[in-house]
């Protein structure tokens, strides 16, 4: 059976990182790593660790792209019980994944998982004195970090491998993914135990690694050199053999770099023999993640990139398979329980403020109504001088609204009278000099009056002349000359009968 892994979601102030292997803890506190002899309980600080190969069962399966996301978990839960032969009635088991790219017609999930039980007693006594810890990551997955903070290039082929002092694993990651990893029978207690079985004679452990450290072995017994070129030579025949077969499955042609690291530091032998057998120069697995070190502490390579997985996995927790079952409890608003009491106690306030608030409106209104009145009656004699004053003001209003209108009807009628006289002093027009000119007018055309008549400026002149032509120019010659002239029209031009002059009436009005 699977346990669904979940994880905390709270902000931290500090990060306490555990060793479970060899009981080390350390303080991550503002880039800075110090290592501490005992850890005790913060609410505000998140609790990492991690679980090394040799505790964990790693597969890589695919899955169709048909099953909804949603379903995933359950159908990788079914497929790898069928694939690693993990019955439900024997344990329980945890599980986490990650997918890979992956160009077939199936989706690649790497998949870790581990027993619950041997998982709860490996950290049974750590939990002790933090009761939590938050985040559990596969060792082989820490390399990931390297990549997600810039201390890898992301577009080549890298080979890990690291030795603990209780466990040791090769890890393949490409293009910044994780693709394949493996646990080796080559950890640092079992370079101990092969070496004094090979020498005959058991040495002190301290003695052996600082051996392992020397830069060389020249100038040490035979016996010594010669029992460490066989163990190192069968460690990277086996590491040999893992590459071979990796490169095969995985179709990688080209290796870009090898890091071989180590919990006690750089092993110079490692890159010695590498080149011996695989023919490959490695590199040292140095990369300080940008901490610094509290009270001379230092830390192993995997202890750093645990601080920075941690770091990471606070801000997304999806950037971290997770196998921990010691994850804290939810805050007390997100338990079911306190979603209960927290929706009873809303229910009871909102209860209990609704008749409160409006007897306390009621209240409010009592006393806002007895203000309004005696407000009301101290204003009232002012009020009435008010209304006084203001129907007084109307009345005089009135009285000098009929002064002006008389005035005005007064200056109207003397303002037309002055138009009256001024139009007949300055505007008035001449009309005998203007028939004096209409009288030098017919003769320069040749034409004669045979009847006139007058009305209120109106005129009807008959004219007669012996060439319709010069009536017409006539009476278009007198239009535009005279500009007292106005409204010209002439009616009834036409021949007489014995055909010997022409006559027709002139209408115009004078201005």
């Amino acid at each position: 059976m699977f346990k669904k892994i979940q994880s905390s979601k709270s902000p931290f102030s500090s990060i306490l990182m555990i060793d479970p292997y060899e009981n080390r803890y350390s303080i991550v506190k503002n880039n800075s790593i110090e290592l501490i002899p005992k850890p005790s309980y913060s609410d505000n600080q998140f609790v990492s660790s991690f679980i090394s190969n040799k505790d964990l069962l790693i597969a890589s399966i695919n899955m169709s792209r048909r099953i909804p996301d949603e379903d995933m978990a359950s159908a990788i839960e079914i497929k790898i019980q069928e694939e690693l032969g993990i019955s439900e009635e024997e344990s329980e088991n945890l599980i986490g994944y990650i997918e890979s790219e992956s160009a077939t017609d199936e989706r690649l999930f790497h998949v870790f998982t581990t027993k619950s039980e041997e998982n709860y007693t490996l950290f049974e006594n750590h939990k002790k004195n933090i009761k939590y810890i938050d985040l559990i990551a596969p060792a082989p997955l820490l390399c990931k970090t390297l990549y997600t903070n810039n201390a890898l290039s992301s577009n080549e082929v890298h080979i890990f491998i690291y030795l603990m002092h209780k466990d040791a694993f090769i890890a393949i990651y490409k293009d910044g993914n994780f693709m394949y990893s493996k646990n080796l029978d080559y950890s640092i207690d079992k370079l101990h135990d092969k070496y004094c079985e090979a020498i005959g004679n058991h040495i002190e452990r301290g003695s052996f690694l600082e051996l392992l450290l020397k830069d060389n072995l020249y100038g040490i017994d035979t016996n010594v050199s010669q029992s460490l070129a066989k163990i190192f030579g069968s460690f990277f025949l086996s590491v040999n053999d893992v590459i071979v077969y990796s490169k095969r499955a995985l179709k990688i042609e080209v290796i870009d770099k090898i890091f071989i690291g180590s919990d006690i530091g750089d092993i110079p032998l490692c890159h010695k023999y590498i080149l011996n057998y695989i023919g490959t120069n490695s590199e040292i697995w140095d990369f300080g993640l940008g901490f610094t070190y509290n009270n001379n502490t230092k830390s192993t390579p995997l202890e750093l990139m645990l601080a920075k997985t941690s770091i990471d996995y606070v801000d997304d927790k999806n950037s971290m398979v997770n196998l921990t079952q010691f994850q804290r409890p939810p805050s007390f608003a997100q338990r079911t329980g306190g979603k209960f009491l927290i929706a009873a106690g809303v229910a009871s306030v909102i209860g209990l403020s609704m008749p409160l608030y409006y007897l306390l409106y009621s209240y409010i209104n009592d006393i806002q109504s007895y203000s309004n009145t005696r407000t009301s009656e101290e204003l009232a004699p002012q009020v009435e001088n008010y209304k006084k004053a203001i129907s007084e003001k109307e009345n005089e209003l009135k009285i000098l609204g009929v002064e002006e209108n008389a005035k005005r009807e007064a200056y109207n009628s003397k303002a037309q009278t002055l138009d009256s006289i001024f139009n007949k002093k300055v505007n008035y027009t001449m009309k005998s000099k203007i028939f004096y000119d209409l009288s030098n007018d017919l003769k320069k055309f040749g034409v004669t009056i045979e009847k006139f008549q007058n009305k209120d400026n109106n005129f009807s002149i008959g004219l007669v002349g012996d060439n319709d032509k010069k009536i017409t120019e006539f009476i278009k010659f007198i239009s535009e000359k005279n500009i007292n002239i106005q409204n010209i029209n002439m009616k009834l031009l036409e021949k007489d009968q014995n055909g010997s002059f022409y006559q027709g009436v002139l209408t115009m009005e004078l201005k």
